[in-house]
């Protein structure tokens, strides 16, 4: 029988050491190989017991609420005992005047975030190489001035406004004509060949939307993607530089017209710029004032939470967050700096949300909360390896995790959880609604969702009904088979796409793991793990849980009676019981007592053998 036992540490590491130590340790020897506090008093005799006697819960001290009680393990020296009046900080806080800017523009952000690439891609220009940069669109505007200017060339830019007016550019064949008689893109096509025809050395054309220029991936659907790909191919020597949207997919052959391809996603943990030093994300991006706002702001540790924001969207959460609690009359805490970013993520998009189902709010599998604990532990800690590390952190953080089995045993509630745990957004997406009828549709949704993600990340995806969208593929020759095959192979492209430091996680719901796909099950992808219908002991926290949560008075033998008498009971039947309870008190005036709960357990058994007698 393992007992609960709740703990508190300073940082990630003294987490991970505490999950990742061995079974056979005492206990006394694990609390004293980091520092860590108890939140519950523990009975000193518990201190030669085993490690795998208890099922540890252990918590950030910054995540706690303030006022917390901590108490130091029992027998801890004088010297190692914590202060309970003045709880140490976390991580060291860095000194406002270390390197904070006293402010910063949006164009100044996306350089210092983005200054290798913009380096690499001039120094691609100068060499006279076309580029294909492929970047959210928010920041395409600032990239490519500091690009063209960094490779002291000229921009001509194709999607300048000023030349659709009715005096525009002079060299524009069809100036004059009426916009009934070409439509937009039409006009720049034929831009875009007068500008090809005449672009002098050092010049340089800017496509910063080729992704809408060319229309689609279908090249067989529009005259004017076509035309396009002829008309770059026939101009093979002239310098272009183009952006596209990594979520609008470019055809091959106009992709391959590019001698180069660079790709910017996120933010990376430090930046480098001629005039900065080498210096973390968060100082280098972060204005003094806005650092100043949050009490013991932690450039390092501010990094995982923006990780997959450009820097455009970042100055913008920074802006929100500061403005929200700049004149709080106490200083916000990182906490609240925490809950800011991530209502600012999920605001930008209906489809996220922000969770608040923790693992203390699901009754009963320890077993399995055990192993949610470890995973969230080896996410955390995996940030703070060192970097001669870097490719074993790639191997340690999971990229996916499989719930699986019977109906109504809480799957996506221990998917919020982990979300919860991971300070992360949330997006729920049912496994029918990624599938279409059109060719590539499909695919392009499962694209539309990761990339939404990684821009809010941390970020969970959960695939309720996984099973639907992942079928084990076939060499079957119709239509439906060939689809599903796509849809499964977007799935493990994305997957295997994850960059290490960007905390992202897929969750898959299903009730039928015997028919997905074995690629996906495999433990670099997707780790499986069962979740049956309670036993016994887990009936009874889930029925003491809900009865807490309906304020329904419980006695222990009537407890007993109810989890004995609830065998195969799934948890939300067990949780319609304790509603109904709270229904007919309140709604009907009926008191919850043991005569009462054992007519509605009556009536949940009733309704079971009627079932079985249909056939269901």
């Amino acid at each position: 029988m393992t007992r609960p036992l709740r703990l508190a540490t300073t940082d990630h590491d003294g987490r991970m050491t505490l999950y990742s130590a061995p079974d056979g340790r005492p206990l006394r020897e694990v609390l004293a190989s980091c520092e860590v506090w108890l939140l519950e008093p523990l009975e000193p005799e518990l201190l030669d017991l085993p490690w795998s006697d208890f099922a540890a819960d252990c918590r950030l001290r910054s995540e706690l609420p303030p006022g917390t009680p901590l108490f130091a393990p029992p027998g801890a020296p004088a010297a190692e005992r914590p202060s309970l009046e003045k709880p140490p900080p976390a991580v060291e806080a860095v000194p406002l005047d270390a390197g904070h800017p006293e402010r910063i523009t949006d164009a100044e952000a996306v350089r210092r975030a983005y200054y290798p690439h913009i380096e690499h891609v001039a120094s691609l220009l100068r060499s006279r190489l076309p580029v294909l940069v492929i970047s959210e669109k928010l920041v395409v505007t600032h990239l490519w001035e500091e690009m063209v200017t960094l490779a002291g060339c000229r921009g001509i830019r194709l999607d300048d406004d000023s030349a659709d007016d009715p005096g525009g550019d002079p060299r524009d064949p069809m100036a004059g004509m009426s916009e009934s008689s070409m439509n937009l893109r039409q006009r720049r096509l034929a831009r875009l060949r007068a500008q090809l025809e005449e672009l002098k050395e050092g010049d340089v054309i800017v496509l910063t939307h080729l992704d809408l220029l060319a229309g689609s991936n279908d090249l067989g659907r529009h005259a004017e993607a076509r035309e396009l790909v002829e008309l770059l191919y026939a101009f093979p020597d002239q310098l272009v530089l183009a952006f596209a949207d990594p979520t609008l997919p470019l055809p091959d052959v106009l992709a391959e017209r590019f001698s180069a391809r660079v790709t910017l996603s996120g933010l990376p943990p430090e930046v480098r710029t001629p005039d900065v030093e080498q210096t973390p994300l968060g100082r280098a991006l972060v204005t003094q004032e806005e650092a100043g706002t949050f009490e013991g702001f932690q450039p390092r540790e501010f990094y995982k939470h923006v990780a997959g924001m450009n820097p455009v969207r970042l100055r913008q959460a920074m802006r929100y967050a500061h403005e929200k609690h700049r004149d709080q009359p106490k200083r916000a805490t990182l906490q609240d700096l925490r809950e800011t970013l991530l209502t600012f993520k999920a605001q930008q998009s209906s489809h996220f949300e922000v969770p608040d189902v923790t693992l203390e709010d699901i009754g009963g599998y320890d077993e399995v909360k055990d192993e949610i604990r470890q995973t969230l532990a080896i996410i955390s800690g995996a940030q703070s390896l060192p970097d001669d590390m870097e490719e074993v952190r790639g191997e340690l953080v999971p990229r996916g995790i499989i719930f699986y089995g019977p109906p109504g045993t809480g799957k996506t509630l221990f998917a919020k959880a982990i979300a919860n745990g991971m300070n992360a957004t949330i997006q729920v997406v049912s496994g029918p609604e990624v599938t279409d009828m059109y060719v590539g549709e499909s695919e392009r949704k499962v694209r539309e969702i990761f990339a939404s993600a990684r821009r809010s990340a941390p970020a969970v995806i959960v695939f309720d009904e996984i099973d639907a969208i992942t079928m084990e593929r076939t060499n079957r020759p119709d239509g439906g088979s060939r689809a599903g095959n796509s849809v499964v192979a977007q799935i493990l492209t994305e997957m295997d796409g994850f960059r290490p430091e960007v905390p992202m996680l897929v969750i898959g719901t299903t009730n039928r793991i015997d028919i997905i796909d074995k690629a996906l099950l495999r433990p670099s992808r997707f780790r499986s793990i069962a979740i049956s219908l309670p036993d016994v002991t887990a009936r009874r926290a889930i029925l003491r849980h809900h009865a807490r949560r309906y304020h329904i008075e419980l006695d222990d033998e009537v407890l007993e009676l109810i989890a004995d008498a609830t065998a195969r009971r799934n948890g939300d039947e067990l949780r319609a019981l304790m509603r109904d309870a709270f229904v007919g008190k309140h709604l009907h005036g009926i008191e919850p007592d043991a005569r009462r709960l054992g007519w509605l357990v009556g009536r949940l058994q009733q309704g079971r053998l009627e079932m079985i007698s249909e056939g269901r």
